[in-house]
């Protein structure tokens, strides 16, 4: 099973369970600049209150579901993993947090084609300060991608106030430097 078609049958799977989500990470950024290789998908999942056994029992015997929550150390949300049987492949479900952005980001988040589905993912400002947020180095290439194709639509205040908000003015300064201006 390629990584589009477990992306495919989760976000099916998800529309079924009557959940509200969003896709995020890699497959967001990708969406709003360049392609790249990537070996997981990741989702917020809005709604508190969802059986995560039902999630799985629906998604069937490819997709092995790890029932033990985790805690993710960058973003300060839990997860279920769920690894695709004979695959690299893992999809990342997040509850969606009380924190002032994630909950902004998701309010903000768009439905878009993506794939052959339709899928709800965040703004392409909201991609870019949640990945200033991580900082990880494939966030950074992913930040000046979306930077760089976007400039002239981007919504600069919303991105100035965020930023400040998250204490990440320098780095949002540096990136947009760093994508916008010839070297």
């Amino acid at each position: 099973m390629k990584l589009q078609e477990a992306v495919s049958r989760i976000i099916a799977a998800l529309n079924d369970a009557g959940l509200e989500f969003m896709l995020v990470g890699s497959f967001s950024s990708m969406y709003y600049s360049f392609p790249r290789s990537t070996t997981d998908a990741d989702f917020v999942i809005g709604t508190s209150d969802w059986d995560a056994q039902a999630l799985a029992k629906s998604l069937g015997n490819e997709f092995k579901f790890d029932p033990q929550l985790s805690f993710e150390t960058f973003g300060g949300s839990v997860k279920n993993e769920i690894q695709i049987e004979g695959t690299p492949f893992r999809i990342e479900l997040f509850r969606l947090t009380d924190q002032p952005f994630d909950r902004a980001r998701f309010d903000r988040r768009r439905k878009v084609a993506l794939g052959g589905d339709e899928v709800w993912i965040p703004t392409p400002e909201d991609v870019i300060l949640q990945k200033l947020t991580w900082s990880r180095p494939k966030d950074q290439e992913d930040i000046l991608g979306v930077i760089a194709v976007n400039h002239e639509t981007l919504d600069r205040e919303y991105l100035d106030q965020w930023a400040e908000k998250l204490g990440l003015t320098e780095e949002l300064a540096a990136a947009w430097k760093s994508a916008t201006e010839p070297s």
